[in-house]
């Protein structure tokens, strides 16, 4: 389970590294935001070879433009919270294992 967590820890750093490299690199505007879970989709096929060190600077200059090309616009003070609904299955919430 620690280890688990630590590779979770370890794809998380090196998404948010990914992104501000990504942000800084390609001169995106302030409001403009990199979809994260876009960046782990792509990483994802490319992080054994990283890891283990071997990935060419070509792929890795590929992808990083490849996820600078996926962002959104932030808007600051928007919210857009859920609906209340009731929870499904609530019998099955107290349910004994």
């Amino acid at each position: 389970m620690a280890q688990d967590l630590a590779a979770r820890v370890l794809c998380d750093n090196l998404q948010a590294l990914t992104t501000l490299t990504a942000h800084t690199c390609h001169e995106l505007p302030p409001d403009r935001r990199i979809n994260r879970a876009y960046v782990h989709s792509v990483l994802k096929p490319l992080l054994p070879s990283l890891l283990l060190g071997i990935a060419a600077s070509t792929s890795l200059a590929d992808a990083l433009a490849l996820i600078a090309r996926h962002t959104f616009r932030h808007r600051p003070g928007i919210s857009k919270p859920r609906k209340p609904r009731s929870k499904p299955h609530k019998s099955m919430t107290q349910k004994p294992c």
